[in-house]
């Protein structure tokens, strides 16, 4: 996600909504180096299906791009729905390199940040990566309208659990199963707002000393409550009839420093927060005026431009912050005012002139309200914006959704790019800024253990993989530098025998940004905090309206991907003749009851001490007699509720028994009793501390569920095929090949069952890899040793399935 000063783009717009921003050519036609891109103002099909969602230059001043809308929506409908594009977990990064996540934290969800509880369970450390609305939307403290919320549907096999390249398959581990997250409106949206989602004000104190400047949400309100109490103040300020009080043209703000160090006192979170309350605090500021008259200025309008400028400059040296937000001008004072007590008329009419006159009327007599401080702050806050209006965003904006997610028609390719509306040849179809990785081995993962302690132990000389995210970027064998693309063309498969041909591209976008980056070295670019560079996805024929769009991902891809479909296709058919097995092993999952700690558990805090050493030597029945509480209040589901409960998250637990109660409609449902056990990811239970089992009977079972284990799911299997996308060779500075190309090779790994070719007889042999390096040794079941320097590649391959499982001495869960 953007940072709220992170800089996008070179250039920002002017405040003038009729005027082009500076260096930015106009969007609607941009020359790329090959040909002439289209970008349509807005894309209709035959319905009228127009473009409505547009990544142009930030309203908020030095705020790179940001995320528009063309069209009104009312508060709770939904802007873009989960089928924009998936959610990419992105495994233990921290832990690994932290150099790449510098640049990619900035776009990436933390791991509690609304994230399925299946998500949590992937590994020890978990973000995601969700293009398109969830990097680029802007944040803004005081004007968020933009909110997430998760699907019903977690992943996208949940009803077709045997599909191929989802439980089995060559596909499988390939992409991301995960649903992304849908957008709605928190707020009325107008045609032409920029759309804000909330980060929580710790993203702006994390980000210290560079964010510091940027106002908080009490800011505005405490500079609402000033112009508030400037404008109820009759003998100071009178709406539409300005008048000076006649007994000092000046305030002077006495604030003791004293005070400032009490307030900075209760500072929790990086807050700015008053001694005592905020109003109290805000008419001390207003309260102290003295009688030095030095202006000479006649007009009124002079006078309180003068008022202004002393009061800001008295506001900055215990409030900077406010300061900045106090109108500098009488112009925009009344401004301000009069779109406070416009919005804060509209909140409640009824369409009746005369109930809207009485309401006005009321407003007014209301000045002191919380109400009208929020209203006030929100004009603040709208004031120091750069204007847009819908003709301004359509003629340098770019459409953001003309791609909708949907199942490919590639077999086993997961989720793939579809059309949204008709497109034409040439038209861009999506833009894609791309985040830069300095070389793929930052990528990599290693195999992780979960210790008798409970926590994680991360064996860095064993690498499993890479992340998921490496088959989303792209690159090439000539190339150490990845660039992965933040928009949902992230979602354009590779046109294989399903399609005729490719009828999309990728081209480097012509913007000025983009073509200066192009003349930087790999190590300049690696160094940069924000993305620098950005591709194209342009039309190479018409493209008729839900059909799905491809590219050409290039030989190196299609080779990388044959020689993974005959690995695959030969470890298929000797599972299939030994155990038959469709889907993950029951090895692989645990289960999981929604649960949370409340303030009932203490009660049972001496029970469970007396019991600390002894319930190891009861048998179930008295167990669950004397340690089993009612667990019926654990209901993620609840009987006539519209939305889930949200108390709680999913725990490690395991069944004990299974019983049917009776209800009052005369129907016996089942109930479970289940053991809770510790989750890594929350603080220890007083139960856990000193080991005694959380049993609770009743337990509803719509509250269970299967997951995989960390560690388990199939994006995390040495099998999984992990390949970047190509970069067409004709787009690839020369300065930037930094590698020598080397022919690619097939990897074994110590215990890997192959067959050799006997080049002489005609036939194949088994053996077994036995040394696992450069020089690969080969054990053949006829006792003799074969060195890899007496095989060509084509002339050795996988007997059996090669995976071989390293397992942990203890188990992940119970």
């Amino acid at each position: 996600m953007t940072g709220l000063l992170h800089s996008h783009a070179d250039v920002i717009a002017s405040s003038s909504s009729s005027s082009p921003p500076p260096n930015v050519s106009n969007m609607t036609e941009r020359t790329s180096s090959s040909s002439t891109v289209r970008v349509a103002k807005a894309f209709n099909d035959d319905e009228g299906d127009s473009c409505y969602l547009y990544l142009a230059p930030s309203s908020i001043p030095g705020a790179g791009l940001g995320i528009y809308s063309t069209r009104p929506f009312r508060r709770g409908s939904t802007i873009l729905s989960s089928d924009y594009g998936p959610l990419i977990p992105i495994i233990d990064g921290n832990a690994v390199h932290d150099h790449w996540l510098g640049l990619f934290n900035n776009y990436i969800w933390g791991h509690f940040e609304m994230a399925p509880d299946q998500l949590w369970f992937e590994a020890d450390g978990v973000t995601d990566y969700q293009p398109g609305l969830g990097i680029f939307p802007n944040y803004h403290p005081f004007l968020v309208n933009l909110g997430a919320k998760l699907s019903e549907r977690v992943t996208y096999h949940e009803e077709e659990e045997g599909k191929e390249g989802v439980g089995v398959g060559v596909g499988v581990g390939a992409f991301s199963d995960y649903v992304g997250r849908s957008f709605f409106a928190m707020t009325d949206i107008e045609a032409g707002e920029e759309l804000f989602l909330d980060y929580g004000e710790q993203y702006l104190n994390d980000r210290s000393p560079s964010m510091d400047d940027i106002p908080r949400s009490f800011d505005y309100e405490m500079a609402g409550e000033i112009v508030q109490q400037i404008v109820a103040n009759d003998e100071f300020f009178l709406y539409n009839n300005v008048l000076l009080n006649r007994r000092s043209n000046h305030i002077i703000i006495k604030k003791e420093r004293e005070d400032e160090q009490n307030m900075e006192d209760e500072v929790e979170d990086g807050e700015t927060s008053c001694p005592q309350q905020q109003q109290v605090c805000t008419k001390n500021i207003l309260s102290n005026t003295t009688k030095h008259n030095n202006t000479r200025s006649t007009s009124t309008e002079e006078k309180i431009d003068q008022l202004l400028m002393l009061l800001r400059q008295s506001l900055h040296a215990s409030f900077p912050r406010v300061a900045s937000l106090i109108p500098s001008n009488y112009q925009t004072l009344r401004d301000v005012v009069s779109s406070a007590r416009r919005a804060a008329t509209q909140l409640g009419n009824s369409g009746s002139p005369e109930e809207e006159e009485q309401q006005e009327q009321q407003q007014q007599q209301q000045e002191d309200s919380s109400s009208s401080i929020y209203h006030y702050g929100v004009a603040l806050a709208k004031s120091n914006l750069l204007q847009r209006n819908v003709t301004w965003i359509q003629e340098y904006g770019v459409c953001m959704d003309n791609i909708m997610a949907g199942d490919s028609d590639v077999k086993g390719a997961g989720r793939g790019a579809k059309a949204r509306r008709s497109i034409h040849k040439g038209d861009l179809i999506a833009p894609m800024p791309l985040l830069h990785v300095r070389h793929e081995e930052e990528f990599f993962t290693y195999q992780t253990y979960h210790a008798l302690d409970g926590e994680f132990v991360m064996n860095k000389n064993d690498q499993v993989g890479k992340q998921l995210i490496y088959n989303y970027c792209f690159g090439d064998a000539e190339l150490s530098l990845l660039l992965c693309p933040t928009t949902n063309g992230i979602l354009a498969n590779h046109c294989s025998d399903e399609c005729n041909e490719p009828n999309a591209e990728i081209r480097w976008s012509h913007d000025p940004k983009t073509q200066r980056w192009l003349q930087k070295s790999p190590e300049e670019i690696s160094r940069e905090t924000t993305w620098v560079l950005s591709f194209d996805l342009v039309a190479t024929r018409d493209i008729a309206k839900g059909e799905e769009i491809f590219i050409d991902y290039g030989k190196e891809w299609i080779n990388a991907w044959k020689a993974h479909e005959e690995k695959m296709n030969q470890v298929m058919i000797e599972h299939e003749s030994s155990t038959k097995r469709q889907g993950p092993s029951a090895s692989d999952m645990f289960t999981a009851c929604y649960y949370w700690e409340d303030g009932d558990d203490d009660l049972f805090e001496n029970d469970w001490q007396s019991l600390k050493n002894s319930w190891k030597t009861l048998d179930d029945a008295t167990a669950i007699q004397k340690l089993g509480r009612d667990g019926s209040k654990f209901n993620k589901f609840n009987a006539g509720d519209e939305e889930e409960d949200d108390r709680g998250s999913f725990w490690p637990c395991s069944i004990l028994e299974t019983k049917n109660s009776t209800t009052a409609h005369s129907h016996s449902e089942p109930h479970y009793t289940v053991r809770i056990f510790q989750s890594p990811w929350h603080d220890l239970a007083p139960w856990a501390k000193i080991d005694v089992p959380r049993i609770l009977t009743n337990f509803p079972p719509s509250s269970v569920k299967m997951f995989h284990k960390p560690y388990k799911s199939p994006m995390h299997s040495r099998d999984a095929f992990r390949h970047h996308v190509g970069i067409p060779s004709r787009m690839i500075p020369n300065h930037w090949r930094d590698k020598k190309k080397v022919q690619s090779r097939k990897k074994f790994r110590h215990g890997d069952r192959v067959e050799v070719k006997d080049t002489k007889n005609d036939h194949w042999r088994t053996g077994t890899i036995v040394v696992n390096s450069d020089t690969l040794a080969i054990m053949m079941d006829d006792g003799n040793v074969i060195m890899s320097s007496d095989i060509q590649q084509d002339n050795i391959r996988w007997a059996t399935s090669h995976l071989m499982q390293v397992i942990s001495k203890t188990h992940p869960f119970h």
